[in-house]
């Protein structure tokens, strides 16, 4: 046998291992389709997984009513902007992306690392008028409260945030809380007087 009649019977031996090949994944394919092989492991997956959920939801004693919704300093500054804005919304701890959004142009992984700045951060309070659009984000600080450094990160990225945003972002210190008419002077500007 010559050296091209060798290399012409390889390339035809591979070519019929490679059609065999394809023969069997098709049928393991038509296979798993007929008898629901991967959507059925993933629900029973699913289902497996929900059903540890619920069975550890079930512990007695797991779970405990928090004592107090807001804490004193926080309640002391809510009790403040109701008397400030009585014919606004306050609403109390409220995670920042559900006050913001991020615009369309963002696709993909930038888009979720935009979404990630802002899933887990909280906004101490949102007032808005009575249509719900969003006036202002208040923020109860502590003066003297000591923060480690990643928390101070966290909170100067939620300040750009909502400085990008061109959101009135205000942070009052509990010890020396403003007057009411300066806090409505602060957010609602030279209308204040009007409404």
């Amino acid at each position: 046998m010559t050296s091209g009649m060798l290399f012409a019977l390889a390339i035809g031996t591979l070519i019929v291992f490679v059609l065999v090949g394809l023969m069997r994944r098709s049928r393991s394919a038509k296979q798993l389709d007929q008898s629901g092989g991967d959507t059925q492991t993933a629900a029973q997956w699913t289902e497996g997984e929900t059903t540890r959920l619920l069975s550890s939801a079930e512990v007695p004693g797991l779970y405990l009513l928090r004592p107090r919704f807001l804490s004193k300093a926080e309640n002391v500054v809510y009790l403040l902007l109701k008397a400030a804005f009585p014919r606004h919304e306050i609403f109390a701890r409220v995670r920042l992306a559900d006050v913001l959004q991020v615009k369309i142009g963002p696709q993909g992984m930038e888009r979720l690392r935009a979404f990630r700045k802002i899933a887990n951060q909280h906004v101490g309070f949102v007032v808005c008028d009575r249509d719900m659009t969003i006036v202002a984000i208040v923020d109860a600080k502590e003066p003297e409260q000591v923060q480690n450094p990643r928390d101070q990160k966290l909170e100067i990225i939620k300040q750009r945030c909502l400085q990008a945003a061109q959101v009135k972002y205000i942070c009052v210190y509990p010890p020396t809380l403003p007057r009411y008419r300066e806090l409505r002077a602060q957010i609602l500007g030279p209308a204040a007087e009007l409404v």
